[in-house]
């Protein structure tokens, strides 16, 4: 009986050992999945905004907004795309329910951080509010879409020559530059802008889980960044971008 209750006093010295690590261990593998499938998300998006894709329509499954922030000098425009047809309200912010297909979701996720030099000064900044696209097939039935992770991105579309090139250094037509000067600023004008609407830096930001915080989105976890250059011409439909790779335009030498 003795040896019995020695052995039951080990045994539960182990279980409280093994008890109070256990929730260090779930939470590490909770951490580990959400950063597997960020990680996963964020090369997709990447792709998927780098190559103009087309016919992904499956994404308006897990994209449940995009809200983009036009900033002037006039102030700022808040609407917020959703998927359901028809539906439009409000003046500011607004909401446009045009967000349908996933064609429109690549359109509005490539809008231009900053429109070039030559329009008026104006600022984008696009989040859009996703449950994972990756991940177990459990959490892609409706009955458990809630229990998704669920997280923000951000997208930054800024032009590659104009973001890279100080705006000083291609001043040609500054008074009293030496004509070598001149020759160098006008040079560099000339490749920024053709680069300009060839070349984007694609930057996206992905944070989460997400939780609802006084009727706002708040994003835990820490943020993770994916960036890569886009190299090809963006055409417009209804005023919106998108990119069309290995295509690309020449911009009239001088104005």
């Amino acid at each position: 009986m003795v040896e019995i209750a020695l052995c039951l006093g080990i045994v539960a010295i182990a279980l409280v050992a093994i008890i109070g690590v256990m929730p260090t261990g779930l939470r590490v593998q909770k951490d580990n999945r959400e950063d597997t499938i960020i990680n996963q998300d964020g090369t997709l998006w990447l792709e998927a905004i780098r190559g103009g894709s087309r016919g992904l329509d499956y994404l308006t499954n897990y994209v449940d907004s995009i809200t983009i922030t036009n900033v002037t000098k006039n102030g700022a425009t808040v609407t917020t795309f959703i998927n359901s047809p028809g539906t439009s309200s409000g003046s500011n912010p607004k909401t446009d329910g045009s967000m349908t297909n996933g064609y429109r979701i690549v359109y509005l996720l490539s809008t231009p951080k900053y429109l070039p030099w030559d329009a008026p000064v104006e600022t984008n900044f696009i989040t859009a509010n996703v449950r994972a696209i990756s991940g177990s097939a459990v959490d892609k039935d409706k009955a458990a879409r809630e229990m998704a992770l669920n997280y923000l991105m951000t997208s930054e579309v800024v032009p590659f020559g104009y973001s890279n090139v100080p705006r000083e250094s291609t001043n040609f037509t500054a008074s009293g530059l030496p004509a070598a000067e001149v020759l160098t600023r006008s040079n560099l004008w000339l490749i920024a802008r053709n680069q300009a609407p060839n070349f984007y830096e694609l930057s996206l930001t992905l944070q989460g889980p997400v939780i609802s915080k006084a009727g706002r989105l708040e994003a835990l976890g820490s943020p993770k960044v994916f960036r890569t250059l886009v190299g090809g011409f963006t055409v417009s439909s209804n005023s919106l971008p998108v990119f069309l790779p290995h295509t690309y335009s020449q911009v009239q030498t001088w104005p």
